[in-house]
């Protein structure tokens, strides 16, 4: 499994289904510099920021 098919999984995850995860993966998000998520998620260490924000997304906080 590459970084991208991770972050696709752990969204459907923390978003509860397919459609919603999707939408936030392909929005471009200005923590990310104006990047998608799923841009980022290519390497890596994009990988590893997605995750952090995702992981706050599931605690509850907003990103």
């Amino acid at each position: 499994m590459n970084y991208v098919e991770l972050i696709q999984r752990q969204a459907g995850l923390v978003f509860g289904n397919k459609e919603k995860a999707d939408a936030w993966l392909s929005q471009p998000k200005t923590a990310f510099d104006g990047k998608t998520p799923t841009e980022l998620a290519h390497s890596e260490a994009g990988y590893l920021l997605v995750k952090v924000v995702l992981e706050r997304i599931n605690q509850g906080y907003a990103c």
